[in-house]
């Protein structure tokens, strides 16, 4: 009697030491690149029961799915398939499944990748396994999606989006995404970009502060919706905070620099690229293309140099460079036509590949019965080592999977509180910038339309009635006019306060206009102007901007009030360090002393102070007046 309790436990001993080989191969033949076929030849010299075909056949098919070998995933897939349905391993087979829809996405036959997916449902509706039926809907939305079906994609996308909201497992906020992610990029290619862009933010009410670093896919989404408006400016902000995340990631990855770490990058910069060059940023293009090419070669992807040499092509046509423009011009050409070439080559490797797959098992098939036989013979001996060394080896791997996990506890909690105040810096910015926008609405809907109201009010109580009182008649016209000098006052503060930094061409611009409403109202004053062309991409903080802006408003309405200047010269000159602005009149002067409280001159002084500049006023009676500005350049600036 013991010695058959013995011999039953040597077998169960066996029976799991054998199984845990086998799933040791497997492991190792799916995440190895050029031993992948000695590990699954190995894994299938140790299979013993159905369980273990299943999984080898399993492995193969996710094998060669992720490494686009089409053919021979869908073959290994359709065997797979026929021993989970024999030994009723659902999961297992829904997963199979599920890859075989994928293989058949891949290759553009969409029909029958959503008949193994109608597959799917009807299996886990019986099961009632909603992973699999939400997972299969948000796939169903993306096959049409790739099959310019965007209606129908939608239609699904928001069925998988329904049950998500209902899904009660961990994985609901990734079903929420990937399905709102659906629903968005089929509005996005259906050429409605603001529903896009309403389903792609909608994910941030599900992933906010650590949880952004799981969704950088998304900011990049919004940044290629917002290129396709030409919303330059939003949309490099958006592809931005995704290369960050990406790098965040990276380094708490481990530093891997892999084929999708160089893959992502060359689709960041070769979008940063196109930003820049079509906002005019020549320099700051020549530098995104450098990166893009560079990730571009070092993950090897045709589509990615294909893309890289069509942007840059159209950068050099910009520019004038048409040597350039053509060469790039000839080389996507090239990469376009070797792509198709690829594919072809691709799907005769898949076809012999198949051929020697099929030879090579029937060889094994025969040779199958010795090699049992000898490995049995040699697993007889080695039974009572084998369980030893088990036990051995499993206390030897807990205390050094707790030792790990111990030290890697310690780790994340470091990486988790830099991440945290990265994220949190990213949503203090967003919201400052939401309260700008707020406040500016505000001012422009309540207190601008209430100014309007004031100015025309005024202005038909003067035209309606025949004032002959001159004493009321200019009071009338004093408050006409200060409400509509408010009203554009108040227009200059919203211009500032909708912008995070001002860019000296904006502020240039909006100087000129109202030089030329001064020039109006003063038909026989006199105005030159002499601004340096190289500061035309140097930006300014919105408070700096509009303080600078405001002092030398002031210095000017101060030579045609109260100067009588008949001519005014604004000259704007830079170097390295500073930047000098000289506005000089030939009024009658003042002595400085005696209005040194009047004429907002200490305004104009705290303006500039509070800019980290200075201001020197020099007035001469019946001579003019100087004033010089020195403002301290920015860095980044430079």
């Amino acid at each position: 009697m013991k010695k058959k309790w013995f011999l039953l436990l040597v077998i169960f001993c066996w029976q799991q030491i054998n199984a845990q080989k086998i799933n040791q191969y497997l492991a190792k033949a799916f995440t190895s690149q050029d031993s992948s076929d000695y590990y699954f030849n190995l894994a299938k010299k140790n299979i013993k029961t159905i369980d273990d075909k299943g999984q080898y056949y399993f492995c193969k098919n996710a094998r060669y799915c992720d490494y686009d070998q089409l053919d021979s995933s869908l073959f290994y897939g359709k065997k797979a398939v026929e021993v989970f349905k024999k030994t009723k391993n659902f999961p297992s087979l829904l997963t199979v499944l599920n890859n075989i829809s994928k293989a058949y996405r891949k290759r553009g036959e969409y029909d029958k990748a959503n008949e193994y997916l109608f597959s799917i449902m009807k299996i886990a509706e019986k099961q009632k396994n909603d992973f699999w039926i939400v997972n299969s809907y948000i796939s169903l939305s993306l096959n049409y999606h790739d099959f310019e079906n965007f209606d129908k994609g939608i239609y699904y996308g928001k069925i998988a989006l329904k049950k998500s909201l209902k899904y009660k497992e961990d994985d609901k906020n990734n079903f929420i995404y990937n399905s709102l992610n659906a629903i968005a990029i089929n509005f996005d290619d259906w050429n409605k970009p603001d529903s896009a862009l309403y389903y792609h933010k909608k994910v941030f009410n599900y992933f906010k502060g650590n949880d952004t670093l799981q969704i950088g896919e998304t900011y990049n989404n919004i940044g290629n919706t917002l290129l396709k408006q030409k919303k330059f400016k939003e949309a490099k902000q958006w592809i931005l905070n995704s290369l960050a995340i990406a790098n965040k990631k990276f380094v708490q990855n481990g530093g891997i620099k892999d084929t999708y770490y160089y893959y992502d990058r060359a689709t960041l910069f070769t979008n940063l690229a196109t930003i820049s060059y079509e906002t005019g940023d020549y320099r700051a293009a020549d530098n995104y293309f450098a990166k893009a090419f560079e990730n571009a070669k070092k993950c090897n992807n045709a589509e990615k140099l294909r893309d890289y040499y069509y942007q840059k092509s159209l950068f050099n046509k910009k520019r004038n460079n048409l040597k350039q423009a053509v060469e790039d011009q000839e080389n996507y050409i090239n990469l376009r036509d070797s792509v198709f070439a690829q594919e072809r080559e691709k799907t005769f490797s898949e076809l012999e590949a198949k051929y020697q797959n099929e030879k090579k098992e029937k060889e094994l098939l025969l040779s199958k019965s010795k090699v049992v036989a000898k490995e049995n013979e040699i697993k007889q001996k080695n039974t009572q080592f084998l369980i030893l060394a088990l036990i051995s080896v499993s206390l030897l791997i807990i205390v050094f999977l707790v030792y790990k996990q111990h030290k890697f506890k310690i780790k994340q909690q470091k990486q988790e509180f830099e991440l945290r105040e990265a994220i949190a810096k990213i949503e203090t910015q967003n919201k400052l910038q939401e309260q700008r926008l707020e406040i500016s609405r505000d001012l422009h809907d309540n207190i601008g339309s209430q100014l309007t109201f004031i100015y025309s009010s005024v202005d038909n109580i003067k035209y309606a009635f025949n004032i002959v009182d001159e004493k009321l008649n200019s009071k009338l016209y004093n408050i006409s006019d200060f409400a509509k000098s408010t009203i554009i006052e108040l227009r200059d503060t919203i211009w500032a306060m909708n912008k995070s930094e001002i860019t000296f061409e904006d502020f240039q611009t909006r100087l000129i206009n109202f030089i030329e409403k001064a020039k109006i109202a003063k038909e026989s004053l006199q105005f030159n102007i002499d601004i340096q062309k190289s500061l035309k991409q140097y930006t300014f903080s919105s408070v700096e901007g509009m303080n600078v802006y405001r002092t030398i408003q002031e210095a000017i309405n101060n030579s045609i009030k109260h100067a009588n200047a008949s001519q005014i010269n604004l000259t704007i000159n830079s170097d390295d360090k500073n930047i000098d602005i000289l506005i000089d009149d030939n009024g009658k002067g003042f002595q400085e002393n005696e209005v040194d409280h009047i004429n907002g001159l200490n305004n104009m002084r705290q303006r500039i102070k509070d800019s980290n500049g200075t201001i020197e006023i020099k007035s001469t009676l019946n001579v003019g007046t100087k004033i010089i500005i020195h403002l301290a350049r920015k860095d980044n600036n430079k």
